[in-house]
């Protein structure tokens, strides 16, 4: 395992017709770029070229930790894994075959299992993502609460989760926010909806609501244009989100006040009828209601989305994973544009491989080992973090 860790494997994230040199970043005539800065609907809006700042930008990544041994208990993650990674560098990995959350500092060393298998006091029955507070503190979603612990691993507190939530993150202040399951007894129809729960886990106010694709009669079709509510932290003061059949992103407070907006030029692409027909074989990911799924309505928007995930970083930056037609859905790489906190457009960036974090310098990345019989989670120092503008 040392000679691996010892051994430096460069991966640059780079397209082969794009040259990128010294710091990775090709200036994009700097001195002449110039976002716009308007009022919409008394909301300071930055309205981005579609060009970005400074270019294209590649990580020049090192290979710097693996976690995932078969003769190591507390390292063996037989059935698949979820890593993640706090602002201090500590690694907490769900193992999904036996469900402990192993935590591990930042060099690798095993430092204790967090909670167990139960119902009492800091243990859980079907763990799901890691969460973390301001302070770092991790929070492990299962089912219908958050169980949180310390830094050392002792139980904190159980939140309750009353309000039944698609996706979630910890936001600004330790409010939880997530997006509902768009529902057909919805008054006035389906809605995406983007909520904040109160300390009790009530819904405490609706953030942002955006229109539902896939509707048909006495049934809800979620595929892969259908779009869908995207949202992450900014800082921790602050909540980034966006609907991606939208351009606009939008910044709120800790309690849902709009700060400011931004966006890019985009052009709004067609969907193809190749991409209709791939999508009603492949591209059905959930159905809700009467009917059969074959024979609805996919209902699909006039344009393809823009957005497909967010990530943020400790310095606030926002990466927006682009969309991927189901057309190229094979195609590992990924077209990102990168923000600065203030929303402008700073770089264009060609990702091989979506990581599962991001934070301080690294990325995480779970892989399958499959001559081993197990999955690993490699941490790649992004040698050249230096170099990445933030404004």
């Amino acid at each position: 395992m040392k000679s691996k860790r010892s051994r430096i494997a460069m991966i640059i994230f780079a397209l082969a017709a794009v040259l990128v040199s010294g710091s990775c970043a090709k200036k994009s005539g700097e001195t002449e770029w110039k976002a716009e800065v308007v009022t919409v609907n008394g909301v300071k809006t930055v309205k981005n070229p579609a060009a970005p700042r400074y270019g294209e930008f590649a990580f020049t990544l090192v290979e710097d930790l693996v976690i995932g041994e078969e003769k190591d208990e507390a390292r063996f993650f037989p059935r698949g894994a979820q890593a993640f990674g706090d602002d201090e560098g500590t690694i907490y990995v769900m193992d999904f075959g036996n469900k402990p959350i192993q935590v591990y500092d930042r060099e690798g060393k095993y430092v204790r299992t967090l909670g167990r298998i139960g119902q009492g006091p800091g243990e859980f029955a079907y763990p799901g993502v890691v969460l973390f507070d301001d302070e770092n503190r991790p929070y492990v979603r299962d089912s219908r609460r958050l169980v949180g612990f310390n830094r050392d691993g002792t139980f904190r507190e159980n939140l309750p989760l009353k309000t039944f939530l698609s996706g979630m993150i910890l936001g600004p202040g330790g409010r939880v926010v997530g997006t509902t399951q768009p529902s057909l007894r919805t008054e006035g129809g389906p809605k995406n909806e983007l909520i904040q729960l109160g300390p009790d886990g009530e819904r405490l106010r609706t953030l942002a609501e955006f229109p539902v694709y896939g509707v048909s009669k006495d049934q809800i079709l979620e595929h892969w244009y259908s779009g869908s509510v995207l949202f992450s932290r900014r800082l921790n003061d602050s909540l980034y989100f966006n609907f991606s059949l939208e351009e606009t992103i939008h910044v709120v407070d800790a309690d849902g006040r709009p700060l400011f907006a931004f966006s890019k030029a985009e052009d709004r692409l067609p969907i193809s009828t190749e991409e209709s027909t791939l999508t009603r074989k492949e591209g059905i990911f959930v159905w809700l209601g009467a009917g059969d799924p074959e024979k609805a309505d996919l209902g699909m928007p006039d344009h393809r989305p823009f957005y497909s995930n967010f990530f943020s970083d400790e310095e606030g930056r926002l990466y927006v994973v682009r969309f991927k037609p189901i057309t190229d859905k094979d195609d590992p790489s990924s077209k990102v544009d990168v923000f600065s906190k203030d929303g402008f457009y700073l770089y264009r960036m060609i990702w091989p491989f979506i990581p599962q974090t991001i934070r301080g310098g690294y990325l995480y990345k779970v892989q399958e080992d499959e001559e081993a019989g197990l999955f690993k989670v490699i941490r790649y120092k992004i040698a050249n973090w230096g170099d990445f503008k933030s404004d």
